[in-house]
């Protein structure tokens, strides 16, 4: 009887292809994007434990999906990342990567975007409450994204990545760059009494087109920083940041 349902199913959809399954809709009503192939939405959100190994095998979980996804997200973060920052160190850079796609922060997003009610889940992973595990919603925000870049090209990738990663990259990064270290040493000698800082031009060159500077800061007669970069506001941030170390307040 189950079979001949599902034939009968089958039938249908192939008469009526464009017909969106109930997934589609609830997705789209959190993302709005219509998938041109809705059996990759399906199967970026099917779980192991969902699947049928009369007609499926593990291969049409979202296992795959989540594969791909993991790079397409490193790529399209590193681009960001690679242009936002023009003056920041390749560390540097690759510290600020890691703390935008680790798997806390993508579960945390995931949750937000309450993927875990889409998920689609056999009756083991209903029994060991998979819909709020953080590494099953880390995985299924991948997977949804490899999605996203087979329906729809990179962009459609790219687009869904920013609105829901990289829009929030100056909460989510307490990295040099965004920190305001010169604001903050302006502060830190308010609050002690002390000389406004002054932050001095000590060396410059190359050409127009690719100017090197390194500048330090100096409070009352003392200088307590240095730092170096390829804009005077990169390296007065750097020099700052310095300065609130040897000052002792390094946060």
């Amino acid at each position: 009887m189950v079979n001949i349902l599902s034939k009968i199913k089958s039938v249908y959809f192939s008469f009526f292809p464009n017909k969106p399954h109930k997934l589609a809709k609830k997705v789209y009503g959190v993302y709005a994007y219509s998938f041109d192939d809705e059996d990759l939405l399906k199967q970026s959100f099917t779980h192991t434990s969902a699947i049928d190994y009369e007609t499926q095998t593990k291969v049409d979980s979202y296992e795959r999906l989540e594969f791909l996804g993991d790079a397409v997200i490193e790529m399209i973060v590193t681009r960001f990342l690679f242009e936002q920052f023009a003056d920041a160190k390749e560390g540097e850079l690759t510290q600020m990567r890691a703390k935008l796609v680790n798997r806390t922060t993508l579960a945390s997003i995931s949750r937000g975007l309450h993927f875990g009610q889409f998920l689609l889940l056999g009756k083991s992973g209903e029994n060991d409450n998979l819909r709020n595990s953080s590494s099953i919603l880390c995985d299924i925000y991948e997977s949804f994204i490899g999605a996203l870049y087979l329906d729809g090209g990179f962009k459609a990738a790219q687009d869904f990545t920013y609105q829901t990663l990289l829009s929030k990259h100056k909460r989510l990064l307490p990295a040099a760059e965004i920190q305001n270290y010169k604001g903050k040493l302006l502060e830190y000698c308010q609050q002690h009494n002390m000389d406004m800082p002054k932050f001095v031009t000590t060396h410059e060159e190359g050409p127009a087109h690719g100017k090197y500077f390194e500048i330090s800061v100096m409070v009352g007669k003392d200088w307590y920083g240095t730092g170096s970069g390829t804009t005077k506001k990169a390296a007065s941030q750097r020099a700052a940041r310095q300065a609130l170390s040897t000052l002792g307040d390094s946060d």
